[in-house]
């Protein structure tokens, strides 16, 4: 992070915090859908031994246009004989930098393009869960997490929001086959209102709430790598159930049930995908 633009990072982060319950419905999950996490096998032993979902900064995007201002947008701008900071990528990748994020895939079905997407070769897995399960499974205090569906759409003819933070959901049609939902935090942005109950539980007196959340809010500028962050999480909540990559072999179905038996998992159902099975009639 570039301190320099912290200021700057908190007002964004404070105007997309306050437009975040106003959402368009159509960037809102209703009836708790199925949703997938594919990744390599490195990935899922790192998640089993730190308890801790990776939160990757918008940097490690592959789209060059993702996250930045579309050229409606600019061109827009151009017509009112204006031309903000805010569009320039530059602006908005020093603004981004106190902000990471988690992607998952929305289907009621194994996806046979997520395996090809998110592997790099044959042995992987994917973790199958609800988004209110994947929600609820995250337990670190220091960030509201800010979830959405991510909107595809024509970057030529179309409009990206206007907020820093709002454009994170933004991604191009060429896209759309991923059908993302998006988890994003922001530093700063604590859930005061979770946090209160959670203080009133554990019977803490009201008048050490503020130095706690500010302690916390401190705390959530200190992201645990460069290029993202990890976030404390539930496991047992987290996974529903686990499948490895159809192209893997049984050694590493058996070393799937070995991991989730050493993590307190064995009791999860682990299959390997069947999406490559011949079938004879």
């Amino acid at each position: 992070m570039d301190l320099a633009y912290r200021d700057k990072a908190y007002e964004y982060a404070k105007r997309f915090e306050s437009s975040y319950d106003d959402y368009d419905e159509r960037y809102k999950l209703h009836n708790n859908p199925t949703v997938w996490r594919f990744m390599p096998l490195s990935d899922f032993q790192d998640l089993l031994e730190t308890n801790a979902l990776f939160f990757a900064k918008p940097d490690a995007f592959s789209d060059p246009l993702e996250g930045c201002s579309s050229m409606w947008n600019i061109e827009e701008l151009r017509k009112k004989g204006e031309r903000h900071n805010r569009t320039s990528r530059t602006y908005i990748r020093k603004i981004h930098e106190f902000s990471a994020v988690s992607s998952w895939h929305i289907n009621d079905y194994e996806a046979a393009g997520m395996w090809d997407l998110y592997l790099k070769g044959n042995d992987g897995v994917a973790i199958k869960t609800t988004y209110e399960n994947l929600l609820c499974s995250i337990k670190d205090l220091r960030y509201k997490i800010f979830s959405g569906k991510v909107q595809y759409i024509d970057f030529q003819k179309e409009m990206v929001s206007h907020s820093v933070y709002d454009t994170l959901f933004y991604k191009r049609k060429s896209y759309q086959h991923e059908n993302e939902l998006r988890l994003v935090i922001v530093a700063s942005r604590i859930h005061a209102w979770k946090l209160q109950k959670l203080f009133e539980i554990q019977g803490i007196s009201a008048n050490q709430w503020q130095k706690r959340m500010d302690i916390l809010e401190k705390r959530s500028y200190e992201f645990s790598h460069e290029h993202g962050n990890l976030l404390t999480c539930n496991l047992h909540q987290l996974i529903n159930e686990i499948y490895v990559s159809p192209r893997s072999a049984q050694s590493c179905v058996d070393e799937v049930k070995a991991l989730a038996k050493k993590h307190g998992l064995a009791y999860k159902k682990v299959t390997q995908s069947d999406l490559y099975r011949d079938y004879i009639y």
